[in-house]
């Protein structure tokens, strides 16, 4: 069963509920360094729903982050999720992401499936990189964000014995939403000028 939508315009559609929900996790984030629970389960359901209902993709990976979009199916989009969950979740482990960061990225993969969905951590990663250098730069901190940088991998290391929380030891406590959001965009902006995924599966 599906929508009886146009392949085209499921896809408006569809970045345009992913934006809004993006939009309103970087705005809370912002303002009181959280995301609410409620917004991460109404965006996995959306995300799910849309790639339930909407019209049938040709190929695994002709989803909405596709020059020929397509609802992947209710499975696929669960499965986008789960591996959305799973690239982020060594970053929350580390205690370099928080739990609602993770969560919010999980709920993205149910919009992108799975093979979007790594290529989505990438773009992401990549722009919170840049706003911590760029943050780091206008606040004159380097040497701190190192030496946090250093002692969280550190703990990591069998037998450490050292607990570094990045909730009251960092240097700035950055919102992750707004690296997400602007990560789906260069994402988006990287497939509709005509290039290639960046790993293409």
């Amino acid at each position: 069963m599906n929508i009886g939508m146009a392949p085209g315009d499921w896809q408006v559609l569809g970045f345009g509920l992913l934006a809004l929900c993006l939009a309103l996790a970087a705005l809370s984030d912002g303002r009181r360094r959280r995301i609410p629970n409620t917004l991460v389960l109404v965006t996995l359901l959306v995300g799910v729903l849309l790639n339930t209902f909407g019209p049938q993709a040709f190929r695994d990976n002709d989803g909405l982050f596709s020059l020929y979009p397509g609802a992947l199916g209710l499975g696929v989009s669960l499965l986008g999720a789960l591996v959305a969950l799973l690239v982020f979740l060594p970053f929350y482990a580390l205690r370099a992401l928080g739990a609602g960061d993770v969560k919010l990225f999980a709920a993205v993969g149910a919009f992108a499936g799975p093979a979007a969905s790594v290529n989505l951590a990438l773009c992401v990663l990549l722009a919170g990189g840049l706003l911590a250098l760029g943050r780091m730069a206008m606040a004159h901190n380097a040497r701190l964000v190192v030496r946090n940088t250093l002692a969280a991998l550190g703990q990591m290391l069998p037998g450490s014995v050292g607990s570094f929380d990045a909730g009251t030891q960092t240097a700035w406590r950055m919102p992750y939403a707004v690296a997400i959001a602007l990560g789906v965009v260069a994402y988006a902006a990287w497939l509709f000028s005509g290039r290639e995924p960046i790993l293409n599966f």
